[in-house]
């Protein structure tokens, strides 16, 4: 039989998930994952998540997505992007063959949708990664660059034992110095909600603006704490905030005018000795790069995965 390209359907859940595992373990997902982060995501397009067969046996996946139902903000600024976020292929079965075909078959269906450019993985909602991990995939990586992707960025995950973190002397002297200039470090508190949501949407991505909101809407809930946000104000003004979720550290940012006082230091330190007071051993980051890594690294974090994030231009213009 010869190979088959099929959109996803729930009748091959298990399937699927069997052959992520398979093919990306280090990112393999649960069913409740697949449901809260590819399924119930608002821009979810079966049509764009393509099952490959051989044989009647699932071989390959390729998951796609696109600005179906809810803008992108600035990742999407002109509505003419679209991603691949995971693609895998059986390890009984030709990589570059079935990979190259799944890859060719989604931009089939972007390019019929006017979509201009796809990038891999750092679809903003939902992505596993931030890009390819050049070591764990490599042969991914390769397949990807030899279907005409031009890696154009690069993004590192760091990890941190916290189990034994306090404040130095030298972050408590820092933190001195800022409140005598009038800046504070301190704690979301409720009444900080408007203010809050103008200074992300002022100076933030706005993927950074929908997770926030997202996690201010669970504390309303009880599913979030004020406690796992810090801000930095300066007189009325936010200028700065950090958060957490779970030993995932980030996102964190500094008003740009405010850059280069040492107030992202003692933001992440007393994030850090946050997670640690609600007994955190460890903290991670998802997604830095080599600047933002070289403060993380003063906090004992280690580089533990890089990827490479790529894009292929689909269509002129």
């Amino acid at each position: 039989m010869p190979l088959t390209f099929t959109p996803y359907s729930d009748a091959a859940r298990e399937e699927v998930l069997k052959l992520w595992s398979e093919a990306l373990p280090l990112d393999a997902i649960t069913t409740d994952i697949l449901e809260s982060r590819v399924l119930l995501d608002e821009n979810f397009d079966p049509q764009t998540f393509l099952l490959a067969r051989e044989n009647g046996k699932l071989t390959g996946f390729a998951l796609g997505l696109y600005a179906k139902r809810m803008a992108l903000g600035d990742a999407d600024p002109d509505g003419k992007r679209s991603w691949i976020t995971a693609l895998g292929v059986s390890k009984e079965a030709n990589l570059n063959e079935i990979g190259g075909r799944l890859i060719s078959e989604v931009e089939q269906k972007f390019k019929g949708l006017g979509k201009k450019e796809c990038f891999v993985s750092s679809y903003p909602p939902g992505y596993f990664t931030p890009g390819i991990d050049q070591k764990a995939y490599a042969p991914l990586l390769k397949l990807f660059t030899d279907s005409g992707y031009i890696a154009f960025h690069e993004a590192i995950s760091m990890d941190a034992p916290i189990v034994t973190f306090t404040l130095t002397p030298a972050i408590l002297e820092k933190q001195k110095k800022l409140e005598s200039q009038g800046i504070t470090i301190r704690p979301y508190m409720r009444t900080d909600l408007v203010k809050f949501l103008a200074f992300l949407e002022q100076t933030m991505p706005s993927d950074w603006v929908r997770v926030e909101r997202r996690n201010l809407k669970k504390l309303t809930e009880g599913a979030f704490h004020t406690e796992q946000i810090f801000v930095v104000t300066k007189d009325d003004d936010i200028i700065g905030y950090c958060q957490f979720e779970g030993a995932h550290f980030g996102p964190f940012g500094v008003s740009d005018k405010f850059q280069g006082q040492g107030i992202g230091t003692v933001l992440l330190a007393r994030t850090l000795e946050r997670m640690r007071q609600e007994g955190h051993h460890d903290a991670w980051v998802m997604w830095t790069d080599d600047i933002t890594a070289k403060v993380y690294e003063k906090f004992g974090f280690k580089e533990t995965r890089r990827f490479s994030i790529v894009k292929k231009q689909l269509l002129p213009g």
